[in-house]
């Protein structure tokens, strides 16, 4: 009897039973048309996953949340990728003067970014007994990424 062939572990873009994940098939299309990472609005993207998607008449509040998170999460790395090249242009011993900082336009993504670093920081502590906090920590974070996309 033949074993049935698993993905490999290391694929963060596949679940458990090798279908494409909801944060995979967006970072696709972010590799495809990078700009719509830095876009306000989610509606190109939510009307390529009804288009994609035959039968959906509307786009679930988890597909909307997945985006909205690994959107956030992309954003920052983003961030962090501009402080780390501005760290190698400093002579060696200047280095460590760059600070990260957010990098965002408004003030929503400025508190966005405080919000990230909260969650950081509260699931550093204790991730049993702050369960309750960084879920309204996430669900905050959330509402604000859906009030810059608007």
């Amino acid at each position: 009897m033949a074993k049935k062939a698993k993905p490999p572990a290391n694929n963060r873009d596949a679940g458990g039973d090798g279908k494409e994940t909801t944060a995979g098939y967006f970072r696709k299309i972010f590799l495809e048309s990078p700009q719509l990472l830095n876009e306000r609005s989610n509606n190109k993207l939510l009307k390529r996953w009804l288009a994609d998607h035959p039968g959906q008449t509307e786009v679930p509040k988890s597909v909307k949340a997945n985006l909205a998170n690994l959107k956030s999460g992309l954003r920052s790395k983003q961030r962090s990728k501009v402080a780390s090249r501005a760290q190698k242009k400093l002579p060696p011993g200047e280095q460590q003067k760059v600070a990260t900082v957010p990098t965002g336009d408004t003030h929503l993504e400025m508190l966005e970014y405080q919000i990230d670093e909260c969650l950081i920081l509260a699931k550093s502590f204790d991730r049993d007994a702050l369960e309750s906090v960084i879920s309204h920590l996430r669900r905050a974070r959330n509402e604000v990424v859906w009030k810059i996309g608007k």
